[in-house]
């Protein structure tokens, strides 16, 4: 009996130890680096995709790729924006028996990068 406790305990910390996950929680600064780009913002964007996985026990076989550069990309070209900050992502999961669905969202603001055309001041000599 005592064993068997033992036993039933280990497992259940290893299983509770190996189920930990980290997170950079849910926030990205940019798509993309912006070192000293001077930007303004166009408008603030939304965006939630989904996928299904179907899983037995412990291994999980994904019906499709995770679409997020493409969702991302998608979001800049229907604006003409050149780049996504403040980039805040959430994920959850539902389980259906051996059916998984994955949902991702995706929450930024579109910038367009100022054009600075420093003006030309020539002096010449007469």
């Amino acid at each position: 009996m005592k064993k068997t406790s033992l036993l039933l305990g280990l497992f259940a910390s290893c299983l509770f130890f190996t189920n930990c996950a980290s997170s950079t929680v849910g926030i990205a600064s940019s798509n993309r680096p912006l070192p000293n780009i001077p930007y303004e913002t166009i408008k603030s964007v939304e965006k939630n995709f989904s996928w299904f996985s179907f899983d037995i026990g412990i291994i999980g076989i994904p019906t499709s790729i995770p679409p997020a550069d493409n969702v991302i990309q998608s979001l800049m070209e229907g604006e003409d924006a050149d780049a996504v900050v403040n980039i805040r992502y959430w994920n959850d999961k539902s389980v259906y028996g051996p059916v998984t669905r994955h949902r991702f969202g995706i929450k930024g603001d579109l910038v367009k990068f100022t054009s600075q055309t420093p003006s030309a001041t020539t002096k010449g000599k007469k």
